[in-house]
């Protein structure tokens, strides 16, 4: 009897260990579907006056590259919803895509944006070469320049802003990542022409409307993420080679808006021997994640979260303490949503969302329309998840 008592404890002490590894904290609950075709590797910036979420461009299905953009917003009383800018201005202004024929369209994919007063700069991306009915029709093209969008009036401007630096243009880009300190924008990293990684970065002033090059202290990378939190840019996570499946970025770089300066955080997304707050940093690491900020949380302060993208672990989420330099493990993402790369995340009055989205990279296929909120420090209840 003593035997068989301790063989039932043991196994309870293996249930509990379990549910205790798993128990994080944090909910995934549905919001409103986005309302715009589905796509993949759209932009995504915000109004800091007044919220409003906009989401533009991205692969479409077919290999369409879109060029229409999309708004969130509860204004109007009629809650929490999608839709789409219409209007003169209301499409992508960029020029014709380079190729001969005809149907080559001007909108590209895996672009980024900054916000510097009403206006957001949306440029990089790329269009992958096309033919139709073996006519050749579109270039492969990395693009350089950017176009802005008032998002008061919510038009376009038809101004283009090539990255140019000393008369020099700057080598086209797709997945860089870009952030903004209010007075500048700063856009680095990405891939180019024959799979080159980049590390290089850029600050882009709007009153003189010239671009120079910055020092970056970080690793070269693709995919990675940019999150803005107590007066800092945060710089992560991406991949450092095209194709490769396990050479991701590992290190987390700052930029502190005060004093214009980088510095790499000491806690890097390894598992270092002998510390123990880190022991599983390396399920962190991966390409085409989302992020987003939130305040949403028990203590009412603002951390950063990082979710999806293509890795070992991708269905991980975590948060991230920027006094601490620290990294906790979150809810994970519900399994219907297992998969989901080229997402773009967003906050909208204090919670985090995430939206859009593929199941593999450039396809085209198993795009998703599917809204996301995070709710932090609460027990997961699935209430929503279906």
């Amino acid at each position: 009897m003593r035997t068989l008592n301790l063989l039932v404890l043991a196994v309870l002490g293996l249930i509990f260990a379990s549910c205790d590894d798993d128990d994080h904290l944090g909910d995934w609950e549905k919001s409103v579907e986005f309302a715009g075709a589905p796509r993949e590797a759209a932009v995504c910036f915000t109004d800091p006056e007044t919220g409003t979420v906009f989401v533009s461009l991205g692969l479409g299905a077919k290999s369409a590259e879109l060029t229409d953009t999309y708004y969130f917003n509860d204004e109007g009383g009629e809650g929490l919803n999608w839709k789409k800018v219409t209007g003169v201005n209301s499409e992508f202004p960029a020029e014709e895509n380079p190729g001969e024929g005809t149907n080559i369209g001007n909108g590209r994919h895996s672009a980024v944006a900054f916000v510097i007063g009403e206006w957001a700069y949306v440029g990089t991306g790329y269009v992958p070469a096309f033919s139709d009915n073996e006519k050749y029709v579109r270039n492969r093209t990395y693009f350089n320049d950017f176009y802005r969008f008032n998002m008061k009036t919510k038009q376009w401007d038809s101004k283009r802003f090539v990255m140019r630096v000393n008369g020099v243009e700057v080598e086209g880009r797709r997945d860089a990542v870009a952030f903004s300190d209010g007075e500048y924008g700063y856009v680095g990293t990405g891939y180019g022409e024959n799979n080159r990684v980049f590390k290089d970065f850029y600050r882009f002033d709007p009153n003189t409307e010239t671009w120079e090059e910055i020092s970056f202290p970080g690793e070269s990378r693709y995919g990675g993420t940019a999150f803005v939190v107590n007066n800092a840019a945060y710089v992560c996570l991406g991949a450092k080679s095209v194709g490769g499946s396990s050479s991701y970025a590992t290190d987390v770089v700052k930029f502190d808006f005060a004093t214009k300066t980088w510095e790499k955080m000491f806690n890097s997304l390894t598992d270092k021997p002998g510390v123990k707050q880190d022991k599983d940093y390396d399920r962190i690491p991966r390409v085409y994640a989302i992020s987003f900020v939130s305040n949403k949380g028990n203590d009412g302060e603002e951390y950063a979260y990082v979710a999806t993208g293509s890795g070992s672990n991708s269905r991980t989420v975590w948060k991230y303490n920027h006094k601490k330099d620290q990294w906790h493990q979150m809810e994970d993402l519900a399994s219907i949503t297992n998969g989901i790369v080229m997402g773009v995340g967003f906050t909208y009055e204090g919670y985090g969302y995430y939206t859009t989205g593929g199941g593999s990279i450039d396809n085209g296929d198993n795009l998703y329309t599917a809204t996301w909120r995070f709710i932090p420090d609460v027990k997961e209840t699935r209430r929503n998840d279906y």
